[in-house]
This record gives C-alpha cells, sequence and structure tokens, in this order.
C-alpha cells in the first residue's frame, strides 16, 4: 500500500524530461535535483450523499538549476517547465495517472500556475511549479 505522495513520485519519475532520474521529496539538496513539496490545501473539493468525495492533493514540483546572467541558461530553465506543464497536460488527457489505491480514483492531474523562479543561491537557482491531483474517494 503506498501513499500519494509515493505514487506522484513514481509516476514523475516516469517524465522523459528529468535529466537523471532523481526526485526526492521535500528535498532539493545542493546539487541539480527534483524534488515533489506537498503543499497546505483544504483536501475535499465536494462531498458525495453516499461519504465518498472528490479531493486534491496539492504539490509543488521543484528543481534545482544552474543560473547565471546568460540569457540562454534561464530560457532553458523556464522552457523545462513550460514542457513538463504540456507533459502533464498530455498525461491527464490520455487517463494515464498515478497509480492509488485504498478506494482512490483518478480523475486530473494539472498544474496550478506556470514555471517560477523560486529562490536564487549563489550559482543554483530553485524553480516550482505548483500542481494537484484531482481524485474520487470511494467509500
Amino acid at each position: 500500500m503506498s501513499n500519494l505522495i509515493d505514487s506522484i513520485r513514481a509516476f514523475i519519475l516516469t517524465c522523459p524530461l528529468l535529466q537523471d532520474g532523481r526526485v526526492n521529496v521535500d528535498y532539493v539538496g545542493e546539487e541539480m535535483g527534483y524534488s515533489i513539496d506537498p503543499l497546505t490545501c483544504d483536501p475535499i473539493i465536494q462531498k458525495y450523499t453516499d461519504g465518498g468525495a472528490k479531493k486534491q492533493f496539492q504539490f509543488a514540483f521543484t528543481s534545482q538549476e544552474e543560473y547565471d546572467q546568460d540569457a540562454r541558461i534561464n530560457i532553458e530553465n523556464s522552457g523545462f517547465f513550460q514542457a513538463f506543464d504540456e507533459w502533464l497536460e498530455e498525461q491527464s488527457f490520455n487517463g494515464n495517472f498515478p497509480g492509488l489505491d485504498d478506494g482512490k480514483i483518478p480523475i486530473s492531474l494539472e498544474t496550478l500556475n506556470s514555471g517560477y523562479l523560486y529562490d536564487v543561491n549563489g550559482i543554483n537557482a530553485k524553480y516550482r511549479i505548483e500542481c494537484r491531483l484531482i481524485y474520487a474517494q470511494e467509500v
């Protein structure tokens, strides 16, 4: 049995855009890498009369990338998040979702905003895009 963050991490590891396939949870590290960071939100979108619900799990997909005054590098970093957004949209459109258990049925996986520069630390910068998985919880 896995939880939502495990399922999302395993799903994102299938993304062909990831350069080294290393995806952490709540940790990017000092070198280039990726992280899935759970965000606070009200998990209930809608309650059903049978006791089930439509729920959401929000998370930020964060990457640490090379950063400097060279516009080319920073454009590449922003382009990665545009491509990641398009990849998520395509997966959701095709019904390709993280594997869920415990009566959870995935409905959609979407981004909530465009990727943006989150933090600069010397020669590296953190970029993030906020996402959410919407799913039905059966009783």
